[in-house]
């Protein structure tokens, strides 16, 4: 998985977190923390110990919002610099000229 894929699994599943928090859930979903898992390995090796067995809701938001920081860390330097794209002919001319 990419790391944007991975960022847009993680706001899903803080969607997820937050409406067991306006549920007044107790504890997160099992299914929940199983995805939460997989995007945690991803994101860091050290995220899924910090998280252990806790599932409170506002604990699993604060370990998410942990990963989402390094998922976007990993998605900046996964991308380089893009190609400059001449938008008129006459720039392209002009470029080329001066390459002669």
């Amino acid at each position: 998985m990419t790391p944007r894929r991975l960022l847009q699994e993680s706001d899903e599943l803080l969607f997820w977190v937050e409406e067991c928090m306006v549920q007044e859930t107790p504890l997160v979903p099992g299914w929940l923390v199983a995805r939460l898992m997989v995007v945690l390995r991803h994101a860091h090796p050290e995220l899924p110990a910090r998280l252990g067995r806790e599932r409170r809701p506002d604990h699993v938001m604060e370990i998410i919002y942990n990963a989402q920081a390094e998922l976007m860390d990993q998605a900046c330097r996964s991308r380089g610099p893009a190609e400059v794209i001449p938008l008129f002919a006459r720039a392209r001319q002009l470029d080329e000229a001066a390459n002669l």
